[in-house]
């Protein structure tokens, strides 16, 4: 459900939160100002003020902080899928200095391997899932490497221990790439923001004004606030889904060039 409300469009989402929060908090305001009196609410002003103010700093600290990592999190993510397309074109053109009898499988496998990235993990990516079917190509360009047994020169074998580190990097970023794509915010600091959230658009209905209208707009307008920026986190915690997610741009990039290299 998570995962088909972020695919909406952007602007379809924002619309959504902020109308959900805005006629929840107005109609909440709209009950407290039926059956109590706004100016009941003066004396209290300059007592609930400080508290309230105590009470939005706790909150933003703590919002920023999620943002904060939150937004690491996503570059994260990026940059492990960056770095796994460009060691397996590192991988590609190095086996050109490998023995000839095995550098057409290792081209095909890696073409295979990042046409199987692009296809299929992507979709899964966004559902928070892995590919076996990819796994399964990696460890076969794992055999072949690991099937070489002897060198013609020293220069092939310099190259192949440092392919062996490249392919151990690969490995290493296909598993934080997915585990992004898996590690969410605990529910129980999901908790404490809905719950800040709620408590801060809830403490600013008990203070009054004379107009209800002036009154409705500042708090539907700080409520939008609240839920835009929970929308935002929401967002960065899933970095492969919607329309901010981190696209296999750079895998199609490397594969468009790749497969034009003859053999």
């Amino acid at each position: 459900m998570i995962h088909d409300f972020l695919e909406l469009p952007t602007f379809v989402m924002c619309s959504i939160a902020m109308l959900l929060s805005t006629t929840i908090s107005v109609t909440a305001l709209i009950i407290i100002r039926r059956k109590l009196n706004w100016e009941t609410f003066r004396d209290n002003h300059q007592v609930g003020g400080f508290l309230f103010n105590a009470l939005g700093l706790i909150y933003a600290v703590l919002i920023a902080f999620v943002v904060f990592a939150t937004w690491g999190d996503y570059n994260s993510a990026k940059e492990y899928c960056d770095r796994e397309a460009n060691m397996m074109q590192d991988l590609f053109l190095n086996s050109e200095a490998l023995p000839e009898n095995i550098r057409t499988p290792i081209k095909e496998k890696i073409l295979e391997y990042l046409t199987k990235v692009i296809k299929e993990d992507w979709p899964l990516l966004s559902v928070d899932k892995s590919n076996p079917s990819s796994r399964h190509t990696l460890l076969e360009l794992w055999r072949i490497y690991m099937g070489i047994n002897s060198f013609e020169n020293e220069k092939q074998k310099i190259v192949f221990e440092e392919t062996i580190t490249r392919l151990n990097n690969v490995t290493d970023f296909r598993r934080m790439r997915i585990l992004s794509s898996q590690n969410h915010i605990p529910a129980v600091i999901w908790t404490v923001i809905i719950i800040g959230a709620l408590t801060s658009v809830g403490f600013s209905l008990f203070f009054g004004t004379k107009s209800l209208a002036v009154q409705a707009t500042m708090t539907s307008l700080f409520a939008m606030t609240d839920s835009v920026i929970l929308l935002l986190i929401l967002a960065l915690d899933h970095p492969f889904t919607g329309d901010i997610k981190i696209t296999s741009l750079q895998f199609e990039n490397i594969f468009s060039a790749l497969k034009n290299i003859a053999y």
